[in-house]
């Protein structure tokens, strides 16, 4: 079965823009673009900023643009998400029906099998700390079912991105959830959204891989070809994560033209877990 990724929407009050961009415009466009695919993925997961402010009214904006989705979708919040004020506005099925705390969830009704894990820690901290009761609750949620392939999501990728100013508050504890998750070799893939790009990184079963954000976004690469810095410009984009039954999986990355046109850009896998 295949399931879509959408991340990091930065949707924003009616009436304003993500840094002169239309977010609400380019997520319809990725919208549009998995309800044409044939097969139509099962459902679709958000991997986190959804909303830049984490404002009530962000939230309701993002919720109707999602009603055009035609699967059942699934979130987990990012560093710019507040919690409560999306759990207020979203309907409980959306982040698994978690009440308080972290949002974790493990999503049962599919072939495949989603858990989500919310690392953010309060701001202004950007990064992702998962404590001891978090790597727990995983542990315990990846070891309850082990005869379906499962795809693990948070927001923050688990492992070096080189864009070195987002991995200086990256992941703890990147090793730890490493070990956890090879222990499991029924993960086929970890994914992750945050850096408004693609970055992978093999694990013993598992992919661990970002996906782009379904807006344009320039990406600052730091000692990059034997410069301090320069820019690179991203295409809007999503991936789609397609899983057989053994659990091999590839993931292609679609990524939008300048006339609002999506087609594969890249693909990774499959892989047997």
């Amino acid at each position: 079965m295949k399931v879509a990724q959408l991340t990091d929407t930065h949707i924003v009050r009616e009436g304003t823009t993500y840094f002169g961009i239309d977010t609400v415009a380019f997520l319809r466009d990725a919208i549009g673009a998995v309800n044409a695919l044939d097969p139509r993925p099962e459902f679709a997961v958000v991997t986190g900023d959804l909303a830049n402010f984490g404002m009530a009214a962000e939230y309701a904006r993002f919720r109707d643009v999602m009603a055009e989705l035609h699967v059942p979708y699934f979130v987990i919040p990012g560093n710019h998400d507040e919690r409560e004020a999306m759990r207020a506005v979203l309907a409980p099925e959306t982040y698994g029906g978690s009440r308080e705390g972290r949002v974790q969830y493990a999503i049962e009704d599919f072939p495949v099998r989603l858990v989500g894990i919310d690392g953010n820690s309060p701001r202004p901290w950007p990064g992702a700390i998962l404590d001891g009761p978090a790597l727990a609750w995983l542990d315990g949620a990846l070891a309850a079912v082990k005869s379906k392939p499962t795809i693990l999501c948070v927001h923050q990728p688990p492992f070096r991105t080189g864009l070195h100013y987002l991995d200086l508050g990256g992941f703890i504890p990147r090793r730890r959830l490493r070990k956890l998750v090879d222990a499991h070799p029924h993960v086929t893939r970890v994914i992750s959204g945050h850096i408004h790009c693609v970055r992978s990184s093999r694990w013993r079963g598992a992919l661990a891989i970002s996906a782009p954000s379904t807006s344009p976004q320039v990406i600052p690469l730091l000692f990059a070809q034997g410069r301090l810095a320069r820019m690179q410009r991203e295409r809007a984009g999503f991936s789609i994560h397609d899983v057989s039954a053994d659990g091999s999986t590839t993931t292609a990355i679609y990524r939008r033209d300048d006339a609002g046109t999506y087609a594969i850009d890249a693909t990774y896998g499959p892989e047997r877990t």
